[in-house]
């Protein structure tokens, strides 16, 4: 498939993960022409919107448009707003969006977005869902870069309703911005994402919530600090996150309570044996990951 892949694509919500998929597709001419829609610069004067995102981009200025003209302009739209913003943003967009138009989201938790998309979109087979599993502690445009998606992985979160030339489209797109892609369902997805990222949070914040006073803390070593780095994210946006996907959070958190249990036990028993096992079977679990 030769690029450009798409002719007009609007990224609605110009953050970290947005941000970085503008820039990215602007800089491998992904589409013809790149704009965002950028809620939180919608309040001020559109000159001086525009000439925030002109300075902060590392490429070029991302051209800004309204929301209801942006989807009127799109060829393809790439949602990148917070969890709790989707339903509405989608719902806006909705009625202005051509027929023809591709649609493609970032969220963190894929079922709910799933079943958004099949109750508003006029065409439900132009929308795959996708979760870059990309990031970082910083927040904001200031921190987009167009390389941020390189090396990671992204769970394109199928249906069964998508048209499969809009997925294979798609996938590229998510692809050529550097990831590499697999394949899933939305339930699927988000009992992944419960694992692999949703429990680890919640679980350094609730380290993190017991950390001793600052005097103490100044003779933390780096083991801390990589131990609890995710636990500087933003509290509002995982707040949402955890309660979208709590049922699959709190099994995957359950796990985690038993197996701590299970070594404070060989602990109290003073079963240094046993307290060993637990400990090579965790660690050989994270040399599967290095590799």
């Amino acid at each position: 498939m030769q690029l450009p892949l798409f002719e007009r694509l609007l990224v609605v919500g110009l953050g970290l993960i947005g941000g970085s998929v503008a820039l990215g597709a602007q800089k491998r001419g992904l589409a013809t022409e790149v704009r965002g829609v950028d809620p939180a610069l919608e309040q001020q004067a559109p000159q001086r919107a525009q000439r925030a995102a002109g300075e902060r981009s590392q490429v070029g200025p991302i051209p800004l448009m309204e929301l209801e003209a942006g989807a009127r302009w799109a060829s393809a739209v790439v949602l990148a707003v917070p969890i709790e913003a989707m339903e509405g943003v989608l719902r806006q967009l909705a009625p202005h969006l051509s027929r023809e138009a591709v649609i493609t989201d970032t969220a963190s938790v894929k079922a709910p977005v799933a079943a958004l998309a099949r109750e508003v979109l006029a065409v439900p087979g132009n929308c795959v869902g996708a979760h870059p599993m990309a990031g970082g502690d910083g927040s904001g445009f200031a921190h987009a870069r167009p390389d941020l998606f390189v090396g990671a992985p992204c769970i394109l979160a199928l249906a069964g309703t998508e048209l499969p030339s809009v997925v294979d489209r798609t996938e590229r797109f998510w692809q050529c911005l550097g990831t590499f892609t697999v394949r899933r369902t939305p339930e699927e997805h988000d009992a992944i994402a419960a694992a692999l990222s949703h429990a680890p949070h919640l679980i350094a914040y609730a380290f993190a919530r017991g950390l001793p006073d600052a005097a103490t803390l100044a003779l933390a070593g780096p083991g801390l600090r990589d131990f609890i780095r995710i636990a500087r994210s933003n509290p509002a946006l995982w707040c949402e996150i955890l309660f979208r996907n709590r049922e699959r959070v709190a099994d995957e958190a359950s796990r985690f309570i038993a197996n701590l249990e299970g070594m404070l036990d060989a602990l109290a028993r003073g079963d240094r044996e046993e307290l060993e096992r637990m400990l090579r079977t965790g660690q050989s679990r994270t040399e599967k990951l290095e590799r």
